[in-house]
């Protein structure tokens, strides 16, 4: 069975033979699952679109008072910019975690799908001190947190770096799931909306993805230093993939497009992408694969991609190695692939941390 996926990317969701189980109605799920219990929200927050950008924010508030954040679905720490440490008078920070209180924790099959319900959570912080710390970041105190109705206090965040927010962005943060931790996290693009919800412990896949749908893929993942990693396949070459919802756009680091895909800088397959640089000044290029093949079924044709050798932000705090001359350890390697928001909006995303799965349908 087919279903192609809206927009300009055409992605498609295809099966084979094997998967006639994923591809059933949900009304002809086994009776064994029928009682599979929908699992519980722990937040739920609407996502605003960043305008002229595939990327998304998230409402929050600080103190009382509405910011925007980047979303961004990773274990990194979430991170202030340093325009609203100065803006809001945030003061250094201290060790300590604190509780997000959400309210009620019941879900039943009559709740509406932008349900608000919940739990109350446990927030991992950061461990911070009154200086910065051996990489030279800072911490702020944070009295008071809310993110879709759950309320953190004395909570203490990472202040980003230039690299990580520059001064002109259209946000005030990046938010990432170091909050919630034990908890899967929806992403639905068609009613822009995030949920954190409860260990899913279904097996059937129509019974794990509760929304209205038709097709459903199973893509195999892992975590790789807090960010979700995939494998697809390019050309009959297998590459590691990180999915980032605080990346605009799909980038291809340069010896994997030259050594594994066999493209040159500047043919036509990869001619330069105007002035644009990368963080260290070397040449960006353009590019556009006509297939890129998740594990588990899922096809994305046309996908254009950058190609790029490093970071598009130079860092001004790398570390100088020791030495006769003053020279600078490298910076660490952009992923091999990267799939940005030009893709993943395509898409309704649920990732079952516990399953190292991620079930995926059309985002329509």
């Amino acid at each position: 069975m087919h279903k192609t996926l809206s927009g300009a990317l055409a992605a498609l969701l295809a099966f084979g033979g094997t998967s006639q189980a994923q591809t059933q109605a949900p009304s002809q799920a086994s009776s064994a699952e029928a009682n599979c219990p929908l699992p519980a929200v722990a937040a739920s927050a609407n996502l605003d679109p960043v305008p002229g950008s595939n990327l998304v924010t998230v409402p929050v508030q600080i103190n009382g008072k509405p910011k925007n954040f980047l979303l961004s679905v990773s274990a990194d720490p979430t991170r202030v910019s340093q325009a609203l440490v100065s803006d809001m008078k945030l003061a250094l920070g201290r060790r300590g975690s604190e509780t997000f209180l959400t309210g009620s924790t019941s879900q039943d099959d009559s709740t509406a799908r932008d349900f608000n319900v919940g739990a109350a959570i446990q927030a991992t912080t950061v461990n911070a001190k009154n200086s910065p710390d051996g990489e030279g970041r800072r911490r702020v105190a944070i009295p008071s947190f809310t993110i879709g109705g759950a309320t953190g206090k004395d909570l203490v965040f990472a202040v980003a770096r230039d690299n990580e927010i520059e001064k002109s962005a259209p946000y005030d943060g990046i938010v990432t799931g170091d909050f919630f931790k034990q908890y899967d996290v929806e992403l639905d693009f068609a009613a822009m909306k995030i949920s954190y919800l409860t260990a899913n412990t279904c097996t059937d896949p129509h019974q794990i993805v509760f929304w209205p749908h038709k097709e459903v893929a199973v893509i195999p993942m892992n975590l790789v230093d807090g960010k979700i990693e995939v494998q697809v396949d390019i050309g009959g070459s297998q590459i590691n993939a990180i999915l980032d919802t605080g990346s605009a756009q799909t980038v291809m680091r340069r010896d994997i497009a030259e050594n594994r895909l066999g493209l040159k800088a500047g043919s036509p397959q990869m001619p330069p992408a105007g002035d644009m640089r990368d963080g260290s000044g070397m040449q960006i290029y353009n590019a556009k694969f006509p297939q890129i093949t998740f594990a588990g079924g899922v096809t994305a044709f046309n996908v254009p991609a950058l190609i790029q050798t490093n970071g598009m932000t130079h860092n001004l705090h790398r570390e100088a190695t020791l030495g006769s001359r003053a020279q600078f350890k490298a910076d660490p390697r952009i992923p091999a692939l990267t799939l940005g928001m030009d893709v993943l909006r395509q898409l309704h995303i649920y990732v079952v941390y516990n399953q190292k799965s991620i079930y995926m349908t059309a985002a329509d």
